[in-house]
């Protein structure tokens, strides 16, 4: 037996996206403060992700946090399902959005991305 339980269940969305924050690495994003942009490409949404305190952390960091963002908004199977591409941003993107309006979008194409009812 190893020293680590497998996770058998995917991480689900957060449940309220305004009042929500995610930490990495010891660094704490609030997510009423992340501004995204997507489009489809391919077989996915590409995903510009922005968080004010981008700018401060190196690549590495950037992209987990990036990630972790994607995964509080959409749960890891729906950023499974829905994403092909995260592009972590240290400036805004062009047209904006939050992270709400992002979880509509991929909740259009027929992919569950609610959180679980407590």
């Amino acid at each position: 037996m190893g020293l680590f339980k497998r996770r058998t269940t995917p991480r689900p969305p957060v449940a309220d996206l305004d009042t929500s924050s995610i930490e990495v690495d010891g660094r704490t994003f609030a997510l009423a403060e992340v501004l995204v942009a997507a489009r489809v490409e391919g077989p996915g949404l590409s995903v510009i992700v922005y968080h004010p305190a981008f700018a401060d952390l190196p690549d590495e960091q950037r992209a987990l946090a990036a990630q972790e963002v994607l995964v509080a908004t959409l749960g890891e199977e729906g950023l499974r399902l829905a994403v092909a591409q995260v592009a972590p941003a240290t400036h805004p993107p062009i047209d904006p959005f939050g992270l709400e309006p992002l979880r509509s979008f991929v909740r259009s194409f027929g992919i569950p991305v609610d959180p679980v009812d407590s």
